[in-house]
């Protein structure tokens, strides 16, 4: 049809029920059935046949007959089927919809999408341009965002490593009266036998941190995981090591090591056969650094396991499952589903443990202050005494920019490493 108008049904709820009809077949010819029978509209030109069957089949008409039945109420109610207009089919349709829409018995629907619908237009091919940038733009914003914390980095590590570096080139004299000496200093340290004993005694720290705090807080974690109640009374307990300033954790520890009335000791006595063991936990150079060891793992343990935890809380528990169903122990899944999915916490734990172990400062200057016999000396300690000591502070610089040199470069190869097992 020509107007696009909704559907509608021609029965109304508010309507009173009509009687059956009764509808009378014309005979068809010989050879042909009524199957498939279709309601279409035909043209002006066809509306007299139709009009001259239906009348046959409702009766008021013989064929062969030429008078006009006479005009009753029926034939002013219909009157398309008794001749008395001209109006098509459609025509007449499309008025019966005006005049029922116009007295509030068609209510308009909700179009619904349709396969007749125009379809929508591709969208157009964005081609790359070369737009100039905007600092109030969308990609300025997020420089705005990132530009205070950059200032306060720039401030308080790149201005300060730029001037360590600067020094490091001088032969400094706190007076004002430096002099350029090139790179004599870490020629300097190269050839100092002391500063090659502090790397060697921050190597062995870092070592030994590394392969004792390496497994409790993993274990740690793993049991946190498994607990169902009082979780967040054990993470308490295992983080305050952690909260406890450094300073008094140290001399805490210097107590519990005191050689004449440490806790350890008067413990160790109890057993039979050990008493006044009076053991040098601080003052034996064998025994020293390994001591501070102890303390800065049971330290550092809380946080480690935090990280560890928070990273057990991704793994799905599906994988257990499918483990358990495949005849797994408690052992082969720790070994082949915990320690797996815990890989890429590793990988960064490990970076932050070197950083943080190498440059140990406070622990070891609390407790032994580099004593005995340099058997604690690192390079933290051995760079603050020649700074602020001897007040030498191109040579203490130059120590400085070595140690950060190899801190860097350790990191960079152990970033490359973790990114190339992600991938």
């Amino acid at each position: 049809m020509g107007d696009n108008f909704k559907p509608f049904s021609i029965y109304d709820d508010d309507e009173e029920p009509k009687p059956p009809k009764t509808y009378y077949e014309e005979p068809l010819p010989e050879g042909e059935t009524g199957l498939g029978l279709e309601i279409q509209d035909v043209s002006v030109a066809e509306d007299d046949q139709t009009r001259s069957r239906l009348m046959e089949q409702l009766g008021q008409s013989r064929p062969g007959t030429s008078s006009p039945p006479t005009p009753s109420s029926e034939e002013e109610a219909s009157p398309f089927l008794h001749g008395k207009t001209q109006e098509s089919m459609e025509e007449r349709t499309k008025r019966l919809i005006k005049e029922r829409r116009a007295a509030g018995k068609i209510h308009d629907r909700r179009k619904t999408a349709s396969i007749f619908d125009k379809p929508v237009e591709a969208d157009k091919i964005i081609r790359p341009g070369h737009s100039s940038w905007n600092p109030f733009g969308f990609r300025g914003a997020a420089l705005w965002f990132v530009l205070p914390a950059f200032l306060v980095f720039a401030l308080f590590y790149l201005y300060p490593t730029f001037m360590g570096f600067k020094i490091s080139l001088v032969q400094f004299d706190p007076l004002g009266h430096s002099r350029p000496v090139g790179f004599a200093n870490y020629q300097r340290a190269f050839n100092d036998p002391l500063f090659w004993q502090t790397v060697v005694n921050a190597t062995a720290f870092t070592l030994l941190t590394l392969l004792l705090g390496f497994w409790p807080p993993i274990l740690l974690a793993v049991l946190l995981n498994e607990v169902t109640k009082g979780k967040g009374l054990f993470k308490i307990i295992y983080l305050a090591p952690f909260i406890l300033p450094v300073i008094p954790a140290a001399n805490l520890w210097k107590w519990i090591f005191d050689q004449g009335f440490g806790i350890l000791n008067a413990i160790i006595g109890m057993i039979p056969g050990l008493s006044n063991p009076h053991i040098g936990w601080l003052t034996d150079p064998r025994l020293a650094l390994a001591s501070i060891v102890l303390m800065f793992v049971w330290k550092n343990t809380g946080w480690f396991m935090l990280i560890y935890f928070a990273s057990l809380q991704n793994l799905p528990e599906e994988v257990y499952e499918a483990a358990e169903i495949d005849g797994a122990g408690i052992v082969r899944r720790f070994f082949s589903v915990t320690l797996p999915w815990l890989r890429p916490a590793m990988g960064i734990l490990l970076i932050i443990q070197v950083l943080l172990t190498f440059q140990i400062f406070t622990e070891v200057y609390v407790m032994t202050n580099g004593a005995p016999m340099h058997a604690t000396e690192v390079l933290g300690t051995y760079i603050y005494k020649t700074a602020f000591g001897a007040m030498d502070m191109g040579y203490a610089s130059a120590m400085a920019m070595l140690m950060f040199l190899a801190l860097a470069l350790f990191s960079l190869i152990r970033l490359a490493q973790v990114r190339r097992v992600g991938r």
